[in-house]
């Protein structure tokens, strides 16, 4: 599962407003979530770059990101090896054709930590999970406030109130980078799309029970 989550770096989770401010200078913090909270869905196309801490291009791929509010995701690669991380916000499929294989988890609290959850309608956790700095305009560094995360730092820009790129580090310096075209913002998004039906003949591991 985190195998799955670590290669395609799930890259995004929006999170309703609290009033603490700990999470770094209340002005960025605004700001930030002044560019998030109008979003209540997007669909965008994606190109993820993955590269080591020397700057060698390790994978690059390319796909369908979409999400709505409250917690639902898709997010399909196309190429090079296809696979569909889709979530309903309560559970999450993860497809992988070339196995032949589905597996089935419940949407837990892991996984709506990772960046994925940027832009699924909760920004309550915004100042708690992330320390966030206004690095330039419309454009902020997140490092998360707990151990154990999946990455270092974040950096997310904007082309004006549009997600522009998402950057992700690690802790050994790896860096994801994704970058958006043909950006919708809040286009009505049917709830089938967030509900994966396995094919026949496919393994189905369930986790969720």
């Amino acid at each position: 599962m985190m195998r799955l989550l670590d290669k395609i770096a799930l890259p995004f989770t929006l999170l309703l407003a609290v009033n603490s401010w700990s999470g770094g200078a209340p002005e960025d913090i605004q700001q930030l979530r002044d560019l998030l909270q109008p979003i209540t869905s997007l669909s965008a196309r994606f190109e993820q770059q993955i590269t080591d801490g020397d700057g060698f291009e390790l994978q690059v791929s390319e796909g369908l990101f979409q999400v709505s509010q409250p917690n639902r995701l898709r997010w399909v690669v196309e190429m090079p090896m296809p696979q569909q991380i889709i979530a309903n916000g309560e559970t999450l499929w993860i497809y992988d054709p070339d196995l032949e294989q589905v597996i089935i988890q419940p949407f837990n609290d892991d996984i709506a930590a990772t960046p994925a959850i940027l832009f699924s309608g909760d920004l309550s956790q915004l100042d708690d999970a992330y320390f966030v700095t206004q690095l330039g305009v419309g454009r902020f560094e997140l490092k998360p406030e707990q151990g154990g995360s999946l990455f270092d730092s974040m950096t997310i820009a904007f082309d004006g109130s549009k997600p522009a790129s998402i950057a992700l580090t690690d802790t050994l310096g790896q860096t994801t980078s994704i970058r958006f075209s043909q950006l919708e913002l809040n286009p009505v998004l049917s709830g089938d799309l967030f509900v994966f039906q396995a094919p026949d003949g496919v393994d189905v591991i369930n986790n969720a029970n």
